[in-house]
């Protein structure tokens, strides 16, 4: 009887268990693409990998995605390709990582851009300022409706970490003194 029910366990899919809080430089075990919504437009590069850098901008998405853009320390400046150099924020024009945040319940056409569902908490997005730490799954993004956001330019497999499991501040914005 004990080992039916150790079978079925995997099965169950975390069922009645709490969403696990993973630690700067923790992966996740299983699919690195679990939770994320039509993953078929991400191509795997690294299923986990840790970056450093300084968020310049923080944006809700409609897809309940939060998207930041990094601005990597020099050491991971080699994760950015091409078509990085378009996604800038207002003030700040150097090429950036896109990292996305999933929502930890999908909704609406999104119900499957879960965290929930692939068994994580959702890390708190950070402010525009702070240098950070994140973990999650390197990926190239081929999504055919950058085009349209982006038309004449070449924005095939622009570099994200997606979804970010961890996001650790590392040092807080700086604030002006009054």
């Amino acid at each position: 009887m004990c080992a039916i029910v150790l079978l079925l366990l995997p099965a169950a899919g975390g069922c009645g268990r709490s969403p696990q809080h993973l630690k700067s430089g923790q992966c996740k075990p299983g699919d690195p693409l679990a939770g994320v919504y039509l993953p078929s437009r991400l191509a795997v590069h690294n299923p986990c990998t840790t970056v450093a850098g300084t968020v310049d901008c923080v944006q809700a998405e409609p897809d309940g995605d939060i998207h930041i853009r990094l601005r990597p320390d020099p050491a991971y400046r080699r994760l950015l390709t091409a078509a990085n150099a378009f996604q800038q924020c207002p003030q700040q024009k150097d090429p950036h990582l896109v990292v996305e945040i999933i929502p930890q319940v999908g909704h609406g056409a999104f119900e499957d851009n879960s965290a929930t569902k692939a068994g994580f908490a959702t890390p708190t997005a950070p402010a525009a300022g702070e240098h950070v730490t994140v973990t999650g799954p390197y990926v190239w993004d081929s999504n055919l409706l950058h085009d349209l956001v982006y038309p004449g330019r070449d924005v095939k497999d622009w570099a994200e970490i997606h979804p970010a499991w961890n996001i650790t501040i590392d040092q807080p914005a700086h604030k002006p003194v009054a």
